[in-house]
């Protein structure tokens, strides 16, 4: 094991999972070892050991000063059920502990209450040992077998049932054995051929070779593994092994589901763990009482059998698989499930990678070195000077103690924290381009290493760089001066499972009735999920160097974005072609303005109304202040597919206070330095008030002038047109033109008569009545009378269709005000004729001479052709007209003198209202007094239409020919100033002109 590292304890008071241990923080982990009732962690300081022990379900560990008389470094501790044996790493073996049955091996039944070194080994070098609850098991370098202490069952492979000393055993020795493991009462080893052999006791199968046998002491050798073999363990009645193609068997007592295959029935032969090869590569298994702990490939940690659980405490089993009904042991599972490692701070997933682990009856400990698992940020130019963060397990790392109130600076000197005083390096290690560099590094939180990035421009891989390549370094981290490592993840080939997500070409077609397999489907994906999720990437670690641009983004489009955000923005700058993303930040600056030209808004500023408030403020330096405080908001930032630079959504804005900011981008590659040129860009509030027309006719586009507030300057401008739901009809973008100079935002409605066109002949083609059925009754006669058809709709329905017209200036966020653009359908004025006089004109009738004055003299009756005057009220009634405030009549204007013909003058627009028109009055008959009969009743005058109004156009005498007539002809409304519908024509209407104005008074 390396120093730089942390411990994991399972027991019945850690709820289930790994959890980690804060003693041994910062200490050189030497030696775990585990057995029965008890775990022995071993450490390493400065030329000596120190052993401490996890005994029973106990979470701290104590003191075991017994080892202290051990001089040389501990390599191996077995544990018996009262005995201890310890190898060194010089080969010597040492026991203390009780003489039962000779377990220490220093002859008799006298117990050694200190390690003593044990002489029948003395001459010879040993490389493993192992032990039972009392007998013990040495293997030299020369690969002979000792043992020694009791051996009712053929435990020690002697045929002797107890030896007080060690004892050769042939039996065993001819076997090569390169490792073992004791059980209670029987043995499993695995041989340099990489066989499993086993010995002792069988009644419960333990030996696995197919059937309950008596006890023997001679091995046998299990060919049902299909494998060679990787690792072996004993449990107290079951047995568990590897092979070297990552599958573990199982076999033996079963009563708290130990074997992991998801039952409680007992094995007497090897069986293979399925549900493990579905998953994952097992590495390594270690068996205890009545549990199994499997450890995969990628550092996951598997339980079957009896959850550890002290005496008092719950333990929840829910997470694992049950079977139906009540049959499963209590706080047991049967399938191997994977047991959480937990970071130790109440919450969240320790990132931690465990390497090795010991199991024990009452739990497990587990070692876990330091391994990198996220570098912030990825990205780092060659020149270096860029401040990277890497995440690392298992760090030392002291918290400051908080201040008393009542300390002041400089009383105490602060003593140096733990992390502090620990030598860190980071190296930079790539193999090509070649680089290997070690800098300097600190510890600045508890999983976090903090360096500058070196100058790497004169090496090969800044070389490699400068020709627009992209190269990757990986990191790795060292507590101890550089003494060890954490490990190089660009060695670690990944392990691929292809039972665990199946590609496109290995897919099974699955029946749409096979709901079982789906759900194993989904299942295993949600576990590979959470797995990559938890499971550090070599790609992770990595810190990606590249050629920075020199300038940063040219421009950026759209030039605009709304205050509620949501707009796609692509800032156009030359990067590498392959680089990692992860980090790119786009940052929208909100510098604030210093004054604006309307008062009333800069007094409405955040910093002027705060400055209000304040008790007696200085004004002078009020005035020096910004509108308002300076503000920066960031975004994330992606690569754009087509290679054009970097793309982010806008963020959204406080609408209130945009107006008091100028605004700008910046990118960053990384998310801590900018580049060095950032874009101008506006953020609006954009709004549409009104439409000017409102309304236009459905066969003839309307040019439509946008009322907006909110317009800023930009090379886009669109108008989409959202038509009612119930039309299904998509929505239409239309261009629209913006004169900066009159600041007037105009575009074009587009007719619809295609659309009219298509609904009158769908309506046509719907109306034309079903042929009558050929079998009529006789005697009934058809009917002559056809039923009344209806008159069709010339518009097809569409006749004041409302459709909403949005504004966009970046083509992408269009406003959301809602207003309407009215098409009006088929117009049919009728004639103009005068409404009224002018207000306040009254015509007097003209007066009659007296009888005697009249007699006898000739009258001659003088036509005199009526005349309009100025402002007098004509109008016309409208059929298909509807109400708006753009409405005109247009005026054909000519002179006539004499008896010349008709000459044009000019035409004239007349702003008219929609109101309804008095009907046109019908003087009732004249009464013949000689008449007897009475009148017929007179006819009541029809209601008032809606039509249009207007006021005579006044015009001047000196403006007319002299001694020329005017009259109006020709009349055209309009409801919307640009498409106008004629009138039937009548004769040309007189109209006076204005009287000619007296010269000014001498």
């Amino acid at each position: 094991m390396i120093k730089s590292g942390e411990l994991f304890l399972l027991n019945g008071k850690t709820a289930g999972e790994l959890r980690p241990l804060p003693t041994f923080v910062n200490k050189k982990v030497l030696l775990v070892s585990a057995s029965w009732d008890r775990a022995y962690v071993v450490i390493g300081e400065d030329n000596a050991c120190s052993v401490w022990c996890f005994q029973d379900y106990e979470r701290e560990p104590i003191r075991c000063p017994e080892f202290d008389v051990i001089e040389e470094v501990i390599r191996q501790i077995a544990i018996g059920e009262s005995h201890l044996v310890v190898l060194t790493q010089e080969g010597t073996v040492y026991s203390r502990g009780p003489g039962v049955y000779g377990s220490v091996g220093h002859g008799g039944a006298k117990g050694v209450p200190d390690f003593t070194p044990v002489v029948g080994l003395k001459d010879r070098k040993v490389k493993f040992v192992a032990a039972g609850p009392s007998y013990s098991i040495a293997i030299t370098h020369e690969g002979d077998v000792f043992s020694w202490g009791q051996s009712f069952h053929g435990e020690t492979g002697q045929i002797s049932q107890v030896d007080t000393v060690p004892r050769f055993a042939a039996n065993v020795s001819k076997f090569r054995v390169v490792e073992v493991s004791c059980g209670t009462s029987h043995i499993l080893a695995r041989t340099e051929m990489q066989q499993c052999i086993a010995w002792g006791e069988n009644t419960c199968g333990q030996l696995g070779i197919g059937c309950k046998t008596k006890p023997t002491h001679k091995p046998h050798v299990l060919d049902a593994i299909p494998s060679q073999i990787l690792t072996v363990s004993a449990g107290w009645a079951h047995s568990v092994a590897v092979g070297i193609d990552g599958r573990a068997y199982s076999w033996g007592l079963n009563s708290h589901g130990q074997l992991g295959l998801g039952d409680t029935v007992t094995r007497l032969a090897p069986h293979l763990l399925h549900s493990l090869v579905e998953t994952c590569q097992v590495e390594s298994a270690h068996a205890a009482r009545a549990m199994t702990i499997f450890r995969a490939v990628d550092c996951r940690v598997l339980l079957c059998g009896q959850v550890p659980r002290a005496q008092g405490e719950p333990v929840e089993t829910e997470f694992a698989p049950r079977r139906p009904g009540d049959k499963d042991p209590r706080g047991c599972v049967l399938c191997p499930v994977p047991l959480t490692l937990s970071s130790g701070s109440g919450f969240g997933i320790s990132r931690s990678e465990l390497v090795s682990i010991a199991v024990f009856d009452r739990g497990a400990v587990g070692f876990a070195r330091s391994s990198t698992y996220r570098v912030e940020p990825n990205l780092a130019p060659i020149q270096g000077g860029t401040q990277v963060c890497v995440f690392v397990t298992g760090l030392p790392y002291e918290k400051p103690a908080r201040k008393s109130k009542g300390a002041t600076q400089g009383a105490t000197q602060r003593a140096p924290l733990l992390h502090e005083s620990i030598p860190v390096r980071v190296r930079l290690r790539s193999n090509a381009p070649l680089c290997d560099t070690v800098v300097v590094g600190r510890i600045i939180a508890e999983d976090t290493v903090e360096f500058w990035t070196p100058d790497v421009t004169l090496s090969p891989l800044g070389t490699a760089v400068e020709q627009g390549l992209t190269a990757a370094v990986d990191l790795q981290v060292s507590i101890d001066d550089g003494f060890t490592w954490t490990r190089d993840r660009s060695a670690v080939q990944p392990v691929t499972d292809k039972t665990l997500r199946l590609n496109g070409s290995e897919k099974s077609l699955r029946s749409s009735k096979n709901l079982q397999g789906s759900l194993r489907d989904l299942k295993k994906d949600l576990e590979a999920t959470t797995r990559m999720g938890n499971t550090p990437s070599s790609t992770a670690t990595v810190l990606w160097y590249c050629r920075w641009p020199k300038d940063g983004p040219s421009h950026v489009e759209p030039t605009c974005a709304p205050v509620k955000g949501g707009s796609e923005l692509l800032l156009h700058v030359d990067l590498p072609t392959r680089m990692p993303t992860s980090f790119i930040t786009v940052k929208f600056a909100c510098t604030p303005l210093q004054s604006m030209e309307d008062p009333e808004l800069e007094a409405a500023s955040p910093m002027r109304t705060d400055g209000r408030e304040m008790f007696n403020p200085s004004h002078e330096e009020l005035a020096r202040l910004p509108l308002a405080g300076s503000m920066d908001i960031f975004v994330c930032g992606w690569l754009d597919p087509g290679g054009r630079g970097v793309r982010c959504i806008s963020p959204p804005f406080y609408a209130e206070h945009v107006k008091y900011f100028k605004h700008s981008i910046a990118l960053s590659l990384d998310g801590r330095k900018y580049l060095g040129r950032s874009l101008p860009f506006d953020i609006t509030d954009l709004h549409v008030e009104g439409l000017e027309p409102s309304l236009g006719s459905l066969l003839e586009p309307t040019e439509v002038s946008i009322k907006a507030v909110g317009l800023v300057s930009s090379d886009i401008h669109k108008v989409r047109l959202d038509f009612p739901a119930e039309l299904g009809w998509p929505s239409r973008t239309v261009p629209a033109l913006y004169d900066h100079t009159l600041g007037k935002m105009t575009f074009m409605m587009p007719e619809l008569s295609t659309e009219v066109r298509d609904r009158v002949e769908k309506a046509a083609t719907e109306a034309v009545p079903a042929a009558e059925p050929a079998d009529v009754a006789e005697g009934q006669a058809a009917s002559d009378e056809a039923p009344p058809q209806v008159p069709a709709d010339p518009t097809g329905g569409l006749g004041g269709l409302q459709v909403f017209v949005e504004l966009s200036l970046n083509g992408q966020s269009y406003t959301e005000d809602k207003v309407a653009f009215t098409f009006h359908g088929h117009m049919e004025p009728e004639a103009v004729r005068m409404i009224a006089l002018p207000e306040g004109v009254v015509i007097e009738p003209p007066k009659e001479e007296p009888k005697g004055k009249t007699a006898g003299k000739k009258v001659v009756e003088e036509v005199v052709e009526p005349a309009i005057l100025p402002s007098a009220t004509l109008g016309c009634e409208v059929l298909g007209i509807v109400e708006s405030p753009f409405a005109a009549m247009r005026v054909e204007l000519v002179t006539k003198a004499g008896d010349e013909e008709h000459k044009p003058f000019k035409a004239v627009d007349l702003p008219a209202r929609v109101e309804l028109v008095p009907p046109l009055a019908i003087p009732p008959p004249p009464i013949d007094p000689k008449d007897k009969n009475p009148p017929p009743p007179v006819e009541e005058p029809p209601p008032p239409r809606l039509g249009v109004l207007v006021l005579a156009p006044s015009i001047r005498m000196e403006d007319i020919p002299e001694g020329a007539m005017l009259y109006m002809k020709s009349f055209h409304i309009s409801i919307n100033g640009q498409f106008f519908a004629p009138c039937p024509e009548v004769a040309p209407m007189r109209l006076e002109p204005l009287p000619m104005a007296a010269p000014p008074a001498e």
